[in-house]
């Protein structure tokens, strides 16, 4: 167990990360009191750091369920929104699937912005059909992962399309044909 909690901890064994986490500088449970922006910056190429981004995410989300709770009759004041850009790369965070299912109510949203559906099954497992399932819309700007088309595919389903199709024989005598049919055609 020592070993396990020493190798977890060996991230604070830098200095510049234990000064960064000393102090609380980002004063969290204010956000829902007032607009506010709060932008959270990590690296796209070293992941190693990634962990105190979700420790701070998950941190956002307990203190300001728990201030919806207690101070506001379970509502904030203000809208939370949270535009989780690169959502695979801030790493896991803890009972998201759960939190995903539970913040809407408190006021606080949380939009996740994927590259692929195949990249939060990565990270979540099980638990991302969970999370897929309390997000109310789907924002799609292409790609070509071949589960995420499949995926939004099935939930778009089939679409109707109007088919004329005219057709003209010459001989010795001329004649002419139109058909008209409704088809359905998959959306992607």
């Amino acid at each position: 167990m020592l070993i396990s909690c020493g190798a977890r901890l060996a991230p604070f064994d830098i200095k510049e990360l234990r000064d960064l986490m000393e102090t609380d500088e980002l004063e969290l449970d204010t956000l829902g009191d007032s607009k506010t922006a709060l932008f959270v910056i990590i690296s796209d190429t070293d992941s190693t750091f990634n962990f105190v981004a979700a420790l701070m995410y998950s941190q956002l989300f307990n203190l300001l369920c728990d201030k919806a709770d207690d101070f506001y009759g379970g509502r904030l004041p203000v809208h939370v929104r949270l535009i989780l850009d690169e959502f695979a790369n801030i790493g896991q965070i803890p009972n998201f699937d759960k939190l995903i299912a539970t913040i809407r109510s408190r006021e606080i949203s949380a939009s996740i912005i994927l590259q692929s559906q195949s990249q939060l099954k990565t990270i979540y497992k099980d638990a991302a059909d969970t999370i897929v399932g309390n997000c109310d819309s789907t924002l799609f700007l292409g790609g070509k992962e071949k589960s995420t088309l499949k995926e939004i595919s099935e939930l778009l389903g089939k679409e109707t399309i109007d088919s004329y199709n005219q057709s003209e024989n010459r001989g010795a005598q001329t004649s002419h044909g139109l058909t008209y049919q409704k088809l359905g055609k998959e959306f992607i």
